[in-house]
């Protein structure tokens, strides 16, 4: 082991800290933890529920801007994209490199048009386990900006920090010799190309990307494509595949455990660095955007200036009080809501066209194009946090949808890849659309409802179904007004789950409604208001819960409430019963009456049912607000807030969700939540800090501030009174304009 002193040396220049440059904005960073996640739950519900994958929160410690196009990471999983490894865990005792990565945080996905690059010295090392550096966390820093790490093996002091496009590293090293610095595609189908370009200083190439979800294992039309730029000559380089070198050879592709390297010799107390341009278009235009995003090789410039961007970023909710936990668990969770979706044009504006069909797009100038919408988990409050945080890319977010919608011809229900797929039920980009629209946004509504409306009413051809494209199981939602238990809904990756699917289509309809209604198309208005209370028609009054049910309208024998079942999306019918968020009242109505809804509230709480790890509960904690039970409201939920997240690896309560995990934290943490899209309200719990203050961007939110203030957030001392502007709140309920025109909301 190195010792610290030692390390210090070593990086004479590496630890620019936080602070050392003025800066306009509050030091925040210094407050989000991106090891937070990392690592298994210890949260109480996800030790009870979590299974496989979804006992990790499969975060990652990136580096990036705000919904950057590339992320930055160490590296402990493999040369692999395979579905549902991340690429860092923090239980790894070895790193095998820094990669750049396009991982959808928090999920059980794939990373795709991923590279590798490490550093190392002694001799050459191809494979991702023989090259593999041991490591010391007490050694790691980690930012949103930055990371370093010792690379112990070879006494090698790594730092990395970038751009939305690009990243930027430097490599120091303590001792003198024959040194490598080595780069693979991680194409597990063989597919990757890399070249060494000496004159240039370069080495550049492309992985490409296959699907998931749908059209399983076809090619997405499009790759990852990097090129990576040294600050020194090469003495050597070469290729290699799998242990074999080819020294002087400057290019490989299409085959297995490939790569390319360059080769010096270091002296002690060394430093090198490397630049590197992404793209989903282009070798040229990650050259481009490398070009324009570092310009020069100022690695303490570049890192200081994304640290501007972030504090800039999470300064727009400034906190007061509460404890130094609190503050981190805060920063972080508004940190990792704020990475997804991604960026997908280059500098230039140059995209891959929606739906792998190979053309070249360029978006609007002065906007932005986006990609990989976690659409089921992120329409919930990961998006709406967005659309306060950062109000003009959201807007484009929602723009993209539109485009993708009139380049593959179909709404998707979850983009992701660039492509069409149904990784999870609902149709919520639908949901999302709507809910951004009623709420005033721009989304190119002439477009966006020819397709909405499309998805709600029109059954794809079989091609097109098998693609992806249209409602699963539309043909039936329309036919008896609930999905049966006959229909398997075979073209999707998550089959049957017919209840839930009822649900969530019903909570569309409603969305969809009200935008039908502001548009003035009052026959789809009725349609898609009856088509909301479709949630009655899997509700069964004998045993007082949802269940599966026949097309005669029998119901599934046996049953049990508290079991996982088929037609329930992972969880038990007790735990999706609850998600009629557009008509609380009317399921009260269905359970009996207050009494009764509270009754079961209880129930689901006191019996440890309550699956904060999964997102179609986190609206549940708030439902107590409908019967008039404030406190109890705010009992739950800050019970979650101090249970399920913690200030520790293991401190989300299960899969991220690109998120949407963290995004219900920030919300509930302030005191407000959106239960229900296309309302444009919020349920009050209360804030857990004696002051938050929303700096709201003017175009959007002329009020410019919103300011929630408590005098008691302890978390187990209930507020008994909430006002307005010094008005009198009852309902606990505020709403859009509120948040628009700017407000204090004081809680006593």
């Amino acid at each position: 082991m190195i010792p610290l002193k030692q390390i210090a040396l070593v990086a004479t220049a590496t630890f620019f800290f936080i602070g050392c440059k003025p800066t306009s904005f509050p030091n925040l960073i210094q407050y989000a933890n991106p090891l937070i996640g990392t690592y298994i739950s210890e949260s109480p519900s996800g030790k009870k529920h979590n299974e496989g994958t979804e006992a990790y929160s499969q975060t990652i410690p990136a580096v990036s801007a705000p919904f950057g196009m590339t992320q930055w990471t160490p590296q402990t999983a493999g040369d692999t994209e395979k579905k549902c490894v991340a690429p860092y865990y923090y239980s790894a005792e070895k790193i095998q490199g820094f990669r750049g990565t396009h991982w959808l945080g928090g999920s059980c996905v794939q990373d795709y048009g991923s590279f590798t690059l490490m550093p190392m010295s002694g001799m050459l090392r191809t494979f991702a386990e023989d090259r593999a550096s041991l490591f010391l966390h007490e050694n790691e820093k980690s930012t949103p900006a930055s990371y370093s790490v010792m690379l112990e093996r070879y006494l090698i002091m790594a730092e990395m920090t970038g751009t939305s496009r690009a990243g930027f590293f430097r490599f120091s090293y303590a001792k003198g010799g024959k040194s490598f610095i080595l780069l693979t595609p991680n194409s597990d189908e063989g597919q990757g190309y890399i070249k060494v370009d000496p004159e240039k200083q370069e080495i550049y190439g492309y992985n490409p990307v296959h699907r998931i979800y749908q059209g399983w294992g076809q090619p997405a039309g499009f790759a990852g494509y990097f090129v990576a730029r040294f600050d020194r000559k090469f003495e050597a380089y070469g290729c290699y595949r799998k242990m074999e070198e080819f020294k002087g050879q400057n290019e490989i592709s299409g085959q297995e455990n490939i790569g390319a390297y360059m080769e010096f010799t270091a002296k002690d107390f060394d430093v090198i660095q490397v630049k590197v341009g992404t793209s989903f278009t282009s070798i040229e235009e990650a050259r481009a955007n490398l070009d324009a995003e570092i310009p020069d090789w100022n690695f303490d410039n570049t890192k200081a200036a994304l640290e501007e961007e972030w504090n800039k970023t999470l300064s727009t909710i400034e906190i007061k009080g509460g404890s130094p936990d609190d503050q981190v668990k805060f920063y972080t969770a508004l940190y990792h809501s704020l990475l997804y979706p991604r960026t997908f044009n280059d500098v230039s504006g140059t995209y891959p066209s929606f739906a792998g069909n190979k053309k070249t797009m360029n978006v609007e100038a002065g906007h932005t194009y986006y990609d990989d919408f976690s659409m089921w988990d992120t329409y919930r409050a990961q998006l709406p946090l967005v659309s306060l945080i950062a109000p003009r890319q959201y807007e484009d977010m929602m723009k993209s949808l539109v485009l993708k919608a009139e380049q593959g011809g179909w709404l998707p229900i979850f983009p992701c890849w660039n492509s069409y797929t149904s990784a999870m039920i609902g149709d919520h980009c639908a949901t999302a659309l709507g809910d951004a629209y009623l709420k005033g946004f721009d989304i190119n509504i002439d477009s966006a409802w020819i397709y909405m409306r499309k998805n709600a009413f029109e059954i794809p051809s079989e091609p097109d179904y098998k693609d992806g494209k249209g409602r699963r199981a539309l043909s039936s939602y329309l036919q008896y007004g609930y999905i049966p238990l006959e229909d398997s809904v075979k073209e999707a990756f998550h089959k049957n789950e017919q209840v839930s699917r009822t649900l969530e289509y019903a909570m569309t309809d409603f969305v969809l409604s009200g935008v039908a209604r502001k548009l003035g198309k009052d026959d789809d208005t009725k349609i898609l208001a009856k088509r909301s209370q479709n949630y009655r028609y899997v509700f069964d009054d004998d045993v007082n819960c949802v269940r599966g049910r026949y097309i005669d309208g029998t119901w599934i024998e046996p049953f049990d409430a508290f079991v996982r079942q088929p037609y329930i999306t992972e969880g038990s019918p007790m735990q999706y019963m609850w998600y009629v968020p557009q008509d609380v009242p009317g399921l009260i109505g269905l359970m009996g009456g207050k009494d009764n809804f509270r009754g079961k509230l209880d129930e689901l709480f006191d019996s440890g049912e309550y699956w904060h790890a999964n997102e179609p509960g986190h609206q549940i904690p708030f439902m107590y607000n409908y019967i008039g039970d404030y406190k109890k409201t705010q009992e739950r939920v800050k019970n979650i807030l101090a249970t399920e997240y913690m200030n520790s690896p293991g401190g989300v309560p299960g899969n991220e969700d690109s998120g949407q995990m963290s995004a219900w934290y920030v919300f509930a943490a302030m005191g407000f939540y959106p239960v229900c899209p296309g309302t444009g309200e919020y349920q009050l719990s209360s804030p857990i800090f004696n002051e938050v203050t929303l700096n709201l961007d003017p175009a959007y939110y002329p009020g410019k501030k919103f300011r929630l203030v408590s005098s008691s957030p302890e978390l187990y001392k209930p507020v008994e009174n909430v006002s307005l502007n010094g008005k009198p709140i009852t309902n606990y309920i505020i709403r859009q304009d509120d948040l628009k025109k700017g407000a204090t909301l004081k809680f006593k």
